[in-house]
């Protein structure tokens, strides 16, 4: 009951924080992670998941996206670098981005990945970590989650929505990589 009342706590301070001030302030709050005390430290990164979604709120929906230009570069058989604008410009894509649950978070929280303490510079690819799940129309891939509604990766690729709703788009396999402009609006 305290460790719920704390997230409580926690999440309506951060919540009345980023509203008012209008900045970033989950990315300043303290919460802290303790070796041994995976319990707290998961109450701790519900809270601040509920910190960012609570800034965060008004990207989460559906997006429709217009691709302004791509470009690429090729390794072709003699091993020389092709580059060029490659495929249709105004080419059109749906981009869906969902909060993830707590009862998600906690569940990825308990399997074998957790490891915080020990790895912090591999917590991207933590799922325990992610706070939104992103899906694209027509399908590009499976994307893993992210911490925030900006930057959504995969093994051979990024897409990044920015602030300004413009994005990148991000492709590469060996030998091949591809990089797609343009902007997003936001439909919901």
């Amino acid at each position: 009951m305290e460790s719920m009342f704390r997230i409580l706590a926690l999440s309506t301070a951060c919540l009345l924080f980023a509203v008012s001030s209008g900045h970033a302030a989950c990315y300043n709050s303290a919460f802290k992670l303790e070796k041994d005390k995976k319990e707290k430290n998961i109450d701790q990164i519900l809270a601040y998941g509920h910190c960012i979604k609570a800034e965060q709120r008004t990207r989460v929906g559906e997006w429709v996206c217009q691709v302004s230009g791509t470009a690429g570069m090729k390794v072709d058989e003699q091993r020389r670098v092709i580059s060029d604008r490659v495929g249709p410009a105004n080419e059109r894509f749906f981009v869906t981005i969902q909060e993830v649950s707590d009862a998600e978070k906690r569940m990825r929280c308990d399997e074998s990945e957790y490891g915080l303490i020990d790895n912090l510079d591999g917590s991207r690819a933590n799922r325990c970590l992610i706070n939104y799940d992103v899906e694209f129309s027509p399908s590009t891939g499976k994307f893993l989650g992210s911490t925030d509604t900006y930057n959504f990766q995969r093994d051979h690729g990024k897409f990044t929505l920015y602030g300004t709703n413009h994005f990148s788009l991000f492709e590469g396999e060996t030998g091949e990589f591809l990089v797609s402009l343009g902007a997003c609006e936001k439909l919901n």
